[in-house]
């Protein structure tokens, strides 16, 4: 009988051991409404909640959100970029964010405004920065009178960069918030 006891003891402990043993996906959540998934396949998985708590725009099933947005005229919506490890919007930015936000008041268009980062620090932290700048831009908008249940955010970190060589350049362009527009 005490072997039964002992048994059952070291089954019950491995289950709770084992069931620590699962999925490393993250998912985070902060006050603009966004949602990111973070994991094995976050760089393709976002998804995208407005402020109301609807889903717009992301097809979550395929990790493919492409085909619901369409990137807009880099004349009226111009890519915003940042230094490097800043989350802070600088002096020579602030004409782009003017006139993105003067299109958008016009438009009323609701819009995603993707953070991403170049391909220095964590996976983590990369998601956590790129977050932040796509809020940063985000309140900068909202203080010009675009109307806030028209943003939402998502962050891609380092996972979606347009420029993949090792080059200063490359760096400064990866280091970015692009807007999409919902169709």
């Amino acid at each position: 009988m005490k072997k039964v006891h002992i048994v059952g003891f070291f089954g019950a402990f491995l289950l709770l051991v084992m069931s620590g043993c699962g999925d490393d996906t993250k998912v985070s959540s902060g006050g603009s409404g966004a949602i990111a998934v973070q994991g094995q396949d976050a760089s393709t998985t976002p998804v995208i909640v407005s402020p109301d708590g609807n889903s717009f725009g992301a097809d979550t099933t395929s990790g493919r959100n492409s085909d619901n947005f369409v990137q807009l005229d880099k004349n009226s919506l111009p890519t915003i970029l940042f230094g490097f490890d800043k989350y802070t919007i600088a002096d020579d930015m602030l004409a782009n964010i003017d006139q993105a936000a003067n299109a958008l008041k016009q438009s009323g268009a609701k819009i995603v405004l993707e953070g991403n980062t170049d391909s220095f620090g964590s996976d983590e932290y990369n998601f956590a920065l790129g977050k932040k700048r796509a809020d940063a831009v985000r309140n900068a908008l909202e203080v010009r009178g675009v109307d806030s249940k028209n943003i939402s955010t998502v962050t891609y970190g380092e996972s979606k960069p347009v420029c993949t060589q090792a080059t200063q350049e490359c760096y400064k362009a990866n280091r970015r918030v692009n807007f999409k527009v919902a169709q």
